[in-house]
């Protein structure tokens, strides 16, 4: 059984025999129908067209299952190997209306259903549908900070609520001085580049390629005329590899200092003959590893563009890691540098060494491409 008024992106859903009593039902659609416009003045765009309709289901059901530790969530449909149709969203309201400790149960009251601060959470997953196909990610920090606004629980990113369940949001404004209209303005700018395909993770069929999370920290850094990195890495909610950096090598030589020095390229003198551009590549391949080693070897993978370029003299690259990923018990020492080829299997480098007391594993290297910290 489906709810939804001609025109509109979502449909309130429940599974026949439904167990909630319909005025519930119409009213829970009219309390998100009423912040809804507010919601997408915050995210810039409403959902992708595919993602269309997005089914919100308000009890368990053969989708959704049961809730378990979860408040809600969000998942898109797939046709095959595509993409959508439409979206789902589950709230859970049934299960949250039975009092079941610790929480506090909240009834299924017309009231209730029609409270704007009781809108928080739907904002919030009808959010995360809104980065879908756009974006490689869903960003926690974004649309929990969107759907504070809409409860009315903050009024700018430099909210004491955002500093603490939002935190890369309160850098953003802490930092950067960016608010909520320059939230919405960065994803406007993010659809525009993926509907006139200018993404560049191709994580769909037949969908334009997605953008990066480095698009949109360039776009973020425009929109606050300074540069975003330590605001989006500073609070843990998103790594380093993730946020992307670029520079640029000189002829002169000298050091290149990366993604907040975690990363350092030293140049001798004629190591480049030109000026050269370096971006960064998808953080999204790696390496095989012992799957204790894998947080450690996703956070410390990085990737240079334009990859395989050949230096004419060889430099030295350093790599700072971080001991708190390591396995319990392992030793730093056996840590070495692969570099990843396109189509063949990782190659450790020769002679690379480990810096126990600085953290850091450096090397003598001779091109650009894909970089690893991993055990030997």
């Amino acid at each position: 059984m489906a709810y939804q008024r001609p025109g509109d992106t979502f449909r309130i859903v429940c599974e026949l025999p439904c167990p909630i009593e319909e005025t519930y039902l119409f009213a829970r659609y009219a309390g998100f129908l009423a912040v809804k416009d507010d919601l997408v003045a915050l995210t810039g765009v409403d959902v992708p067209e595919r993602m269309v309709p997005v089914d919100i289901h308000l009890a368990s059901d053969s989708l959704c299952g049961n809730p378990g530790p979860l408040a809600g969530a969000s998942f898109m449909n797939w046709t095959g190997l595509e993409p959508g149709p439409g979206a789902n969203v589950c709230l859970w309201d049934l299960e949250a209306s039975l009092p079941t400790a610790p929480h506090v149960p909240r009834p299924l009251t017309v009231a209730n259903a029609l409270a704007r601060e009781n809108q928080v959470l739907l904002a919030h997953e009808y959010a995360h549908v809104v980065f879908f196909l756009r974006q490689e990610l869903s960003h926690e920090w974004f649309v929990r900070a969107v759907s504070y606004r809409v409860g009315g629980q903050t009024e700018s990113l430099c909210d004491s609520m955002n500093a603490l369940h939002a935190p890369t949001a309160w850098n953003l404004c802490q930092q950067n001085g960016l608010d909520y209209p320059q939230l919405a303005e960065s994803m406007r700018r993010i659809d525009a580049l993926w509907t006139s395909g200018q993404g560049v993770e191709e994580l769909f069929a037949n969908v334009p390629k997605t953008t990066s999370v480095y698009q949109l920290r360039r776009i973020l850094d425009s929109l606050a005329g300074s540069d975003t990195f330590e605001a989006l890495v500073g609070a843990g909610e998103l790594r380093p590899n993730q946020c992307g950096d670029a520079g640029r090598f000189t002829p002169s030589g000298g050091t290149l200092s990366l993604y907040g020095g975690r990363v350092e390229w030293t140049l001798p003198v004629g190591a480049v003959t030109a000026p050269l551009q370096v971006e960064p590549g998808s953080w999204r391949t790696g390496k095989v590893v012992p799957e204790a080693w894998n947080a450690f070897m996703w956070a410390h993978n990085y990737a240079f563009l334009p990859s395989g370029f050949a230096f004419q003299r060889d430099v030295r690259l350093t790599v700072r890691y971080e001991p708190s990923l390591m396995p319990e018990g392992a030793d730093a020492s056996t840590l070495t540098l692969y570099w990843l080829p396109v189509s063949t299997p990782a190659q450790a480098v020769p002679g690379a060494e480990v810096d126990t007391v600085a953290n850091t594993v450096s090397a003598t290297v001779s091109r650009l491409g894909r970089y690893v910290i991993a055990p030997r």
